[in-house]
């Protein structure tokens, strides 16, 4: 491991977290049938049982087949690689870690995945890098290639005289998210550069291709999350410092064009948003704050109105959400909340809005920071204070009745 400061450790795992069980299931859904509660099929936890790579795990992402599982972890500063067997039990296949892979994976903090190949793109916040991984024979991880201005982390986190944008050159500063595309290219949000990044990839080497700062695009202040549309027309980002979030006309053949800035009216804001992601069946997009989460729909111009704020039970708002994950046939929704220990269960209703449906019994884990759904019914879900990853069956069976 490189750097191993627990106070610059705790800049990483805090970020969001600044914004807030054992015993049986809580179901409150309202249903007219019989349905089986959510159960707990495998837990994981760090370094026991042949399973490594979940210390301080920020992101869970299955391969298309669902049979292969990867975790990045801030703490291991690790890309993990597992097999998922038919009882959904995992054997772990390959792990890099920071000095494996030169450094590109200290703080290890998101990941996605990218181009025809299905490549493996991870962020690290610490390192300040962006790097890509292809995994080989379904066996081992090989890493491709890296972006990094090999910036010492002492002058980024710890001094106070800001680092200008000449030496600043890739923006990747403290890079927290990271979108990819089909089309092989990806986008990349830095909290430290404050900007949005897009990154391309050209016969396996990663390669700069446009900045935006928030001295360009105020809204990018605090940049802490990105989302791409399902039809990768368009790119959101979430501006915790800004209070807003930016809507970028996208493409890998033509430059972020700035079409929007939420919220858009007068005297009303987005307190601190911290997640943003496009809704993929019904359309539209969800933007997670410190008060509360909030779906827009798209209207017959284009422009993204607000359609509702969610709530658990009226009225009380859904609050503290860091990361909204939604199932393959977009009919659930996880909503997690890394401050309450929470993992939140939502239903898409036939009016096109969420209605909650139950709370996961997490059985004393604590933080939950991603999910993965391996079926509509089935999902792995990340804790990152318990270094633990547990497999749950029987997720979005509940259907909430209409109101």
């Amino acid at each position: 491991m490189l750097f191993k400061n627990r106070n610059l450790r705790l800049c990483l795992s805090g970020l969001l977290f600044a914004l807030g069980n054992t015993g049986l299931i809580a179901g409150c859904a309202t249903t007219d049938e019989q349905v089986a509660d959510v159960s707990l099929v495998h837990r994981y936890t760090d370094n026991q049982n042949g399973i490594d790579g979940l210390d301080n795990v920020r992101r869970l992402l299955f391969d298309e087949t669902r049979r292969v599982l990867y975790a990045v972890s801030a703490d291991d500063d690790a890309l993990a690689v597992y097999r998922v067997a038919k009882d959904l039990s995992l054997t772990m296949l390959d792990m890099t870690s920071g000095n494996e892979a030169h450094g590109a994976l200290v703080g290890a903090a998101d990941m996605t995945f990218s181009g025809a190949n299905r490549d493996i793109q991870v962020v690290s916040f610490y390192s300040g890098a962006v790097a890509q991984f292809r995994l080989q024979d379904n066996t081992s991880l090989r890493l491709l290639s890296y972006l990094t201005d090999r910036i010492d982390i002492q002058r980024v986190f710890k001094q106070s005289k800001p680092i200008s944008a000449q030496e600043d050159t890739l923006a990747l500063l403290g890079p927290y998210a990271i979108a990819g595309s089909r089309s092989g290219g990806s986008y990349v949000v830095s909290n430290m550069s404050q900007a949005l990044v897009k990154v391309t990839s050209t016969q396996d080497k990663l390669s700069v291709k446009q900045i935006l700062r928030a001295s360009q695009v105020k809204a990018l202040a605090g940049a802490v999350s990105v989302a791409l549309s399902p039809d990768e027309s368009l790119v959101a980002v979430a501006g915790m410092q800004a209070n807003q979030v930016a809507i970028f006309k996208a493409g890998m053949l033509q430059p972020l064009a700035l079409q929007y800035i939420l919220p858009d009216k007068p005297h009303t804001t987005l307190t601190e948003p911290v997640f943003v992601t496009f809704v993929p069946e019904a359309g539209g997009l969800m933007v997670a704050t410190q008060s509360g989460v909030y779906h827009y729909q798209q209207n017959p111009a284009g422009r993204f109105i607000l359609l509702e704020q969610l709530s658990v039970a009226d009225p009380q708002p859904l609050s503290g959400v860091t990361r909204i994950v939604f199932s393959p046939d977009g009919h659930c929704m996880l909503a997690l909340s890394e401050s309450s220990d929470q993992v939140n269960v939502f239903a898409l209703q036939s009016n096109g809005r969420w209605g909650f449906s139950e709370l996961i019994n997490v059985a004393g884990a604590q933080s939950p920071t991603s999910a993965a759904f391996f079926s509509p019914t089935q999902v792995a879900v990340s804790f990152a204070k318990s270094d633990a990853l547990h497999i749950y069956a029987n997720v979005c069976t509940h259907q909430r009745g209409e109101q």
